[in-house]
């Protein structure tokens, strides 16, 4: 039997082309995608590089504003940061859209305000305005498959900077002591390179009150051994906050002489270890040398000879770059102790140990027992000298290097909060730039 060979039939012949016109609709599909992965992460790409550089640049206004700059210095040292960042090799396409040797007046714009929200621009410069804005707008990029769309990419960003709230100071590495100073004065009215009583002896009427030591109470630390762990500076001891102007701004005293905790705290960092106190985690500093012991008046004041037994903090400096750290000749007419301690770099030594952390608060006109003094500040001292631990005689003699304060977390207190404040970025209001 012949059978006959199969004809396309009419239907069949209706279905010719169909694969062709499935696969321009898929190709335009797949451009479309890959034309979103490709430029739509170059978009994100140099929406993010741009922001950095704006908000850069108004940290940077905001800062040189609040050292006392003029607004138009202000603006210069912004748009001179903008020009640095955008020198990085990374920064190619944005420099070549950011011509800052043409007419940049349509792209950016640097303004100011007395509050951050509402942001009111303020052209009258009788008028003072901490608060900045840095804006780039439309800055032009290059296309890729966008061509195909007629699509031409375009970025922008706005940062607005000014100074926080309070900033609330927040240590772990404190020393519960606690020296007096001055509200309002530079340095807290402490001059530097100058020695202190940084805690008095017993024979000593304190300005805080009958019964206190100068020591003070970290926060919810008290007594002996939270006394001796935090003079030995350990690691772990809690963290305290300060927020000048506000209720967390006072400082709790101590109440007690401690002679013992605090001689077996602070003289691990000289490299002696009494008591439950030990080199592993309590190491000596690096550098222990001291000059002869220097003796407290009944008043509380340092002996006369005071300046020519210590062994001062130039010469620790000096020393610690001598790699091997023999105590460094003082200038004519100043006695180093005779009997040297080891000057050997250690494993168990860890570098500027005898730089600390001390709080500085306002004193005046305490009363006896506990007390909560004013908060003002924390400084930097160089601890002098050994301490000594005869019976209830103890003092801890430093030499004030600078202030330390730092930063810290801004507080949610209203703006004009008295207290230390640092710069910082805000949302600016409206914008989806920021």
């Amino acid at each position: 039997m012949l059978y006959q060979k199969n004809r396309p039939t009419i239907y069949q012949d209706y279905q010719k082309g169909n694969v062709l016109v499935l696969f321009v609709i898929s190709l335009l599909a797949l451009i479309t995608l890959a034309s979103l992965a490709l430029d739509g992460g170059h978009l994100l790409l140099n929406k993010g590089r741009l922001q950095n550089l704006v908000d850069a640049a108004a940290l940077h206004a905001a800062k040189e504003l609040d050292n006392g700059a003029t607004r138009l210095q202000a603006s210069v040292a912004a748009i001179n940061l903008l020009q640095i960042n955008l020198a990085h090799t990374d920064q190619q396409e944005l420099s070549r859209a950011i011509d800052f040797d043409g007419d940049t007046s349509a792209l950016l714009t640097i303004e100011y305000s007395v509050t951050p929200d509402p942001f009111i621009v303020v052209t009258n410069t009788s008028i003072e305005a901490q608060f900045v804005k840095v804006s780039l707008k439309q800055i032009p990029l290059d296309n890729f498959l966008a061509n195909v769309f007629s699509f031409n990419k375009r970025v922008s960003a706005t940062a607005l900077a000014g100074p926080s709230t309070a900033v609330e100071n927040c240590f772990t590495n404190l020393v519960p002591m606690s020296v007096c100073g001055i509200e309002g004065e530079e340095n807290f009215g402490l001059e530097k390179n100058t020695l202190y009583v940084m805690k008095i002896g017993s024979n000593t009427d304190s300005t805080i009150g009958t019964g206190n030591f100068q020591l003070i109470r970290l926060a919810s630390n008290s007594g002996a051994a939270d006394i001796r762990t935090a003079m030995a500076g350990e690691d772990n001891i809690t963290k305290t906050c300060f927020a000048t102007g506000t209720d967390n701004a006072s400082v709790p005293t101590e109440p007690g002489n401690n002679v013992g905790p605090v001689a077996q705290g602070l003289n691990t960092r000289m490299g002696k270890w009494n008591g439950p106190v030990n080199a592993t985690d309590h190491p000596r500093d690096e550098n222990i040398c001291q000059g002869l012991k220097i003796e407290i008046e009944d008043d509380g004041s340092l002996e006369a000879s005071a300046l020519t037994k210590a062994y001062r903090a130039t010469w620790y400096i000096n020393d610690n770059k001598n790699i091997a750290l023999s105590c460094q000749a003082p200038p004519a007419g100043l006695t180093i102790n005779p009997q040297e301690p080891d000057f050997s770099r250690q494993s168990l030594a860890s570098a500027e140990r005898r730089i600390m952390n001390v709080v500085i608060s306002k004193c005046d006109g305490k009363i006896n027992g506990a007390n909560n003094l004013d908060f003002l500040g924390v400084a930097c001292f160089f601890l002098t000298q050994e301490v000594e631990h005869k019976g209830q005689e103890s003092y801890v003699i430093g030499e004030f290097l600078y202030d330390c304060s730092g930063g810290g977390d801004a507080t949610l207190e209203p703006v004009d909060t008295p207290g230390p404040y640092k710069m910082v970025l805000y949302h600016v209001p409206g914008s989806t730039d920021s």
